[in-house]
């Protein structure tokens, strides 16, 4: 047995007993999430569990969704896209035999026909028919042949298609959070990496805000996890249709919210924050099940620019200190940072 195998073992039965001490449904997605956690292979996964778990107190099964969807799928979306350049490769392939073959009886043809111009004139008249029926049957051969890999490629072409259909399906879904239907925090990291490099080449403005829906937990506590869920849903909504087209609103994690907007100062970028904090403070909750009104939903913004030629996590983690303002200035209100070197 040999010392990996035997380690594996021992984080194993130290997922599983942790699992059973904190009551946590044993699914494959807890599974995999707590053995990579005890493995401590993974030091983002540790210190995304770490924060998650200091700030809502214990683990949830919406917790496991977010952390599985953000560190385990790319594995799923990896595997799927190998198996998808397989089956491309299989249909090329079966395409180039048809070819092949198709080229060799073209070839054998053009042959007979070279012999049919060289030979006729001293043929007897049976041998000159002989040569045609043969000629004849060739020629009907090769358009069956032809047939065949009009066929083959026609097949392959349609099998191709499918398979970019699912490639994009597989990516949309990769980037989009499954619970609001907004890009994901892949998505964002994405997006802002692209319009970063962007403002750096072209010198131009660019914005970043980032949000938290205030006393999240006590909605949760109070009215339930489903609750919560159509609550972050509303605000997700809100954000989307509350921007430009070339603006991203996406969920970073949990109930926060980041929104990218390019070509833009920051006096402007502060002003359409505050038109989203007003946008999502004008939403009336009510409850389904009582009909109960249960107030309104209030966020925190944080507001930035970008400052050249500083890379991605400098701007976040200025976006998340203006955030930081706003919560201590007491909430339900848009704060925002200028970089040192402004």
């Amino acid at each position: 047995m040999t010392e990996d195998y035997q380690n594996t073992r021992v984080v194993a039965k130290k997922t599983l007993a942790l699992i059973e001490e904190r009551g946590i449904r044993p699914t494959p997605h807890n599974y995999a999430i707590w053995f990579e956690y005890l493995q401590e292979a993974n030091p983002d996964l540790t210190r995304a569990v770490n924060e998650l778990m200091a700030k809502n107190g214990k683990y949830s099964e919406k917790m496991g969704i977010e952390l599985f969807n953000r560190f385990f799928t790319r594995d799923r979306e990896g595997r799927i896209i190998q198996e998808t350049n397989r089956l491309v490769q299989k249909s090329m392939d079966n395409v180039m035999g048809d070819l092949k073959r198709t080229t060799a009886d073209f070839s054998s043809y053009g042959e007979q026909l070279n012999n049919f111009a060289v030979n006729a004139e001293g043929m007897s008249q049976q041998d000159l028919q002989n040569m045609i029926d043969e000629i004849v049957d060739q020629t009907n051969s090769m358009s069956d042949n032809s047939s065949q890999l009009q066929n083959g490629l026609d097949n392959a072409s349609r099998e191709i298609a499918d398979l970019k259909r699912r490639l994009q399906y597989v990516q949309k879904e990769a980037y989009t959070d499954s619970l609001t239907g907004i890009p994901n925090r892949k998505s964002f990291d994405t997006v802002l990496s692209k319009e970063v490099a962007t403002a750096r080449e072209k010198q131009s403005g660019l914005c970043l805000v980032m949000a938290d829906i205030d006393h999240f937990k006590q909605f949760n506590d109070l009215h339930g996890h489903t609750f919560g869920d159509q609550v972050i849903k509303l605000v997700a909504n809100t954000l989307a249709k509350g921007i430009e087209k070339n603006a991203t609103a996406a969920r970073y994690g949990g109930e926060e919210f980041s929104v990218i907007l390019p070509a833009i100062d920051l006096a402007d970028a502060v002003n359409t924050a505050n038109d989203l904090r007003m946008a999502i403070a004008a939403k009336k909750l009510v409850e389904r099940s009582t009909k109960k009104d249960v107030g309104r939903i209030t966020m925190s913004f944080g507001v930035t620019t970008y400052a050249h030629p500083e890379d991605s996590m400098a701007f976040i983690n200025r976006a998340d200190q203006a955030l930081y303002s706003a919560k201590k200035a007491g909430r339900n209100c848009v704060k925002h940072l200028q970089p040192s070197t402004v």
